[in-house]
């Protein structure tokens, strides 16, 4: 099972051989490669195992899907059909999905996928796919199939993966952050872009909030849901509007995380593992990755899917045998 950074002829050849593959790297990389079973996104950002954080716009990061995958199925989303995919999800396997940062689609399916019949009956992983930060806001990202070809900023690409009735797989959300015990903060929209906060009860303008703590964006918020920790992440600050790598959602308690002391890494080298993505909030802060991402081997993406969108976390797929 092929894994790692490659050069477009490299990755060319794979493709003509007729292997499914999930690639990342920089769109212009993406949009020279023939067609073939295969779905990428943009990113120049990747951690290579073991201890490289590694920028690249010559090479794209190949994920070959494992001989024993029975079929892997392209489709195309948008805003106004996003909401089958997990009706289109094989019986028995997993769906990857790659979805352009700011696009009408990332936007449907940030805000809700949790109502999407079917939601998380299948596992579905992915990322939102992007552009380095200083250039983020300003310049389009881009999602590819090799159906056509073609690279396009305003769709998403899906591939549903179907697998032998022996094995199975799962979606694994790995933080190494904890909910902090500062102020208190609610919203009462559901939004990826912020405006009014309620802080400790009282209403304001949550830029001027984040500028008057001193905030350190590389720090996302958190909630609890049930006894799992999602962290969203500050993705930008304006005037007036603070950006989120994922929505906030109305009267939920968020508080500003903490590196959580006890979390240990996983077993990123198991043969078990078949894709892995990190946040780029993560990637920026060299000492989280030298402490808890070491032994990762995936592309940087600018919010990860296990199921929903979420910010600041790896996410990972692994797949085994039925017992």
């Amino acid at each position: 099972m092929t894994q790692g950074l490659f050069t477009p002829e490299e990755v060319s050849a794979m493709i003509l051989s007729g292997q499914n593959l999930i690639l990342a790297g920089d769109d212009k990389l993406l949009s020279t490669l023939p067609a073939g079973n295969w779905i990428g996104g943009s990113t120049p950002f990747f951690i290579l195992y073991p201890e490289q954080l590694t920028t690249s716009f010559e090479k794209i990061f190949v994920n070959e899907l494992p001989e024993f995958v029975c079929s892997a199925e392209i489709k195309e989303y948008d805003e106004t059909n996003i909401q089958n995919l997990f009706n289109d999800a094989p019986d028995n396997g997993f769906t990857v999905i790659i979805i352009p940062y700011g696009s009408a689609v990332s936007v449907e399916y940030s805000l809700n996928v949790t109502s999407f019949e079917n939601f998380a009956v299948h596992p579905v992983f992915g990322w939102i796919s992007g552009q380095p930060l200083d250039v983020l806001m300003t310049t389009k990202s881009y999602s590819a199939s090799g159906n056509g070809p073609r690279v396009t900023y305003d769709k998403a690409f899906a591939m549903h993966v179907t697998l032998p009735q022996n094995k199975y797989a799962e979606i694994h959300i790995y933080n190494t952050f904890k909910q902090g015990k500062g102020d208190v903060i609610q919203f009462d929209y559901n939004n990826t872009v912020v405006t009014d906060a309620i802080i400790n009860g009282q209403k304001r303008k949550f830029a001027d909030y984040v500028r008057e703590i001193g905030y350190n964006m590389l720090i996302p918020l958190s909630a609890d849901y049930s006894g799992a920790i999602i962290n969203n992440t500050l993705c930008g600050l304006t005037e007036d509007e603070v950006f989120m790598s994922a929505p906030v959602f109305k009267y939920v308690d968020y508080r500003f995380a903490l590196i959580d002391d006890e979390a240990t890494e996983p077993m990123f080298t198991s043969e078990n593992i078949v894709l892995s993505v990190t946040c780029i909030g993560n990637f920026i802060q060299h000492d989280l990755c030298k402490r808890f991402l070491k032994k990762m081997n995936g592309p940087v993406v600018f919010g990860e899917i296990a199921y929903q969108q979420l910010g600041q976390t790896t996410v990972y797929v692994t797949i085994d045998d039925v017992k």
